[in-house]
C-alpha cells in the first residue's frame, strides 16, 4: 500500500508540476488522474496495494465536500444575486452533457456493432 500511495503523490505531483509548467488551464490533479489511468491501462488493471489504498481511503471521500460546502455557505450572498444565471448554467450545462454523452454512446455502439458482423 505504501508503494500505492508513493504512485498516487508521485503522479499528483507531476501533474500539479506540469500544469505549472505548461500554464494549463486545467487542475493538476486532473492531470494526475488521468496519469494514473494511464498506468491502470497499461498495467491492464489496478494493482493490489492501490486496491488497498482505495478501500482505506473511500471512507473519508465524503470529507472533501465539507469545503465546498462552507464555500457555498459563505457565499450566500452572490448566490442570492446571481440565482438565475447559476440555474441557466446548471441547466444547460446537464443538458449539453447528456447530448454529448448520448451521441459518443451511439457511435460506440455502432462502432461495435459494425466490429460484431466484420
Amino acid at each position: 500500500m505504501i508503494r500505492a500511495a508513493a504512485l498516487v503523490l508521485g503522479l499528483l505531483v507531476a501533474g500539479n508540476a506540469a500544469a505549472e509548467a505548461l500554464r494549463l488551464p486545467v487542475p493538476g490533479a486532473a492531470l494526475g488522474l488521468i496519469a494514473l489511468t494511464a498506468v491502470f491501462a497499461v498495467r491492464g488493471a489496478p494493482d493490489e496495494g492501490c486496491a488497498e489504498l482505495f478501500d482505506f481511503a473511500a471512507p473519508y471521500f465524503p470529507m472533501f465536500f465539507v469545503p465546498a460546502a462552507v464555500g457555498v455557505v459563505a457565499s450566500l450572498d452572490l448566490l442570492a444575486f446571481a440565482w438565475v444565471h447559476i440555474l441557466v448554467a446548471i441547466v444547460f450545462g446537464t443538458a449539453a452533457t447528456l447530448l454529448a454523452t448520448g451521441l459518443v454512446a451511439q457511435a460506440l455502439l455502432r462502432g461495435l456493432a459494425r466490429r460484431a458482423r466484420s
